[in-house]
C-alpha cells in the first residue's frame, strides 16, 4: 500500500499555497472516483450462506466493497437482478438453492430463493478506497499516479474558488476522463487487445 502523501508532490506544484489537508482530500477523492468508474480493484470473497437467512454481509479484506460483479456456487453463476425484479418474482418467499441475488445498501447480498442449507458461495466484488484511507493500493501509484494527480487538481479547482482556473481544470479533468475511458476499454478487451464486439 502506498501512502496518500506520495501523491502530494504531483499535485502541489500546480496548486501553490494549497494546504496539504486539502491536497490529501483531493487525492483520495480522485482515487475513489477512479476506482468506482473503472472497476480497477477487484477481490473474490467468500459468502457464508446460512439456511433460512436470505441476507449475507460481504467483507472484503481491505478497502470498501463497491459493487458485485459475479456470484458463484462452484463453477455455476447465480443471476443478478435488481431489487424490484427480485421482489416481483417472489424470490424471497420459497426455500431452495439460491439462484438469484441483488445488492442492498453497500454490502448486503440478498439471495433467493431462501437458502435451505448452509453453504459457501464466492463473489467477485470491486473495491474502492475507504473515505478515511491514508494509504492506497500500490497500482494506483505505480500505474495511475499522474492520472490521480490530475483528477485531484481538477477537484481542488472545481471545489475551492481560491484555486479556480477553468482552463487548467478542464485540461486536468480531460486527462482524468481519458484515463478512465482507456482503462474501461482495456478491461472490456480483457487486457489482451482483442477487438470489441
Amino acid at each position: 500500500m502506498t501512502p496518500l502523501d506520495d501523491f502530494l508532490p504531483l499535485i502541489r506544484g500546480r496548486l501553490p499555497g494549497c494546504p496539504e489537508t486539502l491536497l490529501r482530500d483531493a487525492a483520495l477523492a480522485a482515487a475513489i472516483e477512479f476506482c468506482k468508474r473503472t472497476q480497477l480493484l477487484t477481490q473474490t470473497v467468500e459468502v457464508e450462506v446460512v439456511a433460512g437467512e436470505p441476507a449475507v454481509t460481504l467483507y472484503p479484506d481491505s478497502d470498501v466493497h463497491w459493487e458485485v460483479l459475479d456470484v458463484r456456487r462452484g463453477p455455476s453463476p447465480l443471476t443478478g437482478l435488481n431489487r424490484r425484479e427480485f421482489i416481483l418474482q417472489n424470490l424471497g418467499q420459497d426455500a431452495g438453492k439460491p439462484g438469484y441475488y441483488y445488492l442492498e445498501g453497500d454490502r448486503t447480498l440478498v439471495l433467493g430463493p431462501l437458502p435451505d442449507a448452509n453453504e459457501t458461495l464466492s463473489a467477485l466484488v470491486t473495491l474502492r478506497p475507504k473515505d478515511t484511507a491514508t494509504r492506497l493500493d500500490d497500482v494506483l501509484y505505480s500505474d495511475f499516479r499522474e492520472v490521480i494527480a490530475a483528477g485531484a487538481r481538477a477537484w481542488v479547482r472545481r471545489n475551492h474558488g481560491e484555486w479556480s482556473e477553468p482552463s487548467l481544470e478542464g485540461q486536468d479533468r480531460q486527462l482524468f476522463e481519458n484515463a478512465i475511458h482507456n482503462q474501461n476499454i482495456r478491461r472490456a478487451r480483457g487486457g489482451a487487445g482483442v477487438a470489441l464486439r
